[in-house]
């Protein structure tokens, strides 16, 4: 009977979306942020062609890697270096400025993430919502 129960639930949890470990509806389908964009008065990850929709996680290295972290320290005080990898430390230190922000701490950066925090604006003007 139990077994029953943990059936009916974790397929009820799936299906509302609430499932702890899945990606957000089309987070999977977006590209890997891979520069920096000056966009709306503020640096945020980007893609080569200009486009902010894409994702961030453990594993990317570069320009919009630099840009998340400088992010984080500048406007949230996390103690991490801006040094391109997103590594363990760039991941914890997400986690953290995910739940001041309001945003689901999954340590992934995307859209939601992206729509909730601060980043540095380009010209001079500190820390802006995008």
């Amino acid at each position: 009977m139990s077994r029953i129960v943990r059936t009916a639930a974790a397929t009820a949890l799936a299906l509302s979306g609430l499932w702890l470990g899945t990606a957000p509806a089309g987070a999977a389908s977006l590209p890997s942020c891979t520069r920096a964009v000056a966009d709306m008065g503020v640096f945020v990850p980007g893609t080569a062609g200009g486009s902010v929709d894409c994702v961030l996680g453990v594993g990317n290295q570069g320009e919009a890697v630099d840009v998340l972290q400088s992010a984080m320290h500048y406007c949230y005080g996390e103690n991490i270096a801006a040094d391109g990898v997103f590594g363990p430390a760039t991941k914890s230190a997400l986690r953290r400025v995910q739940s001041t922000a309001g945003v689901y701490p999954d340590g992934v950066y995307g859209p939601q993430t992206r729509n909730a925090m601060l980043f540095l604006g380009h010209s001079g003007g500190g820390c802006q919502q995008y």
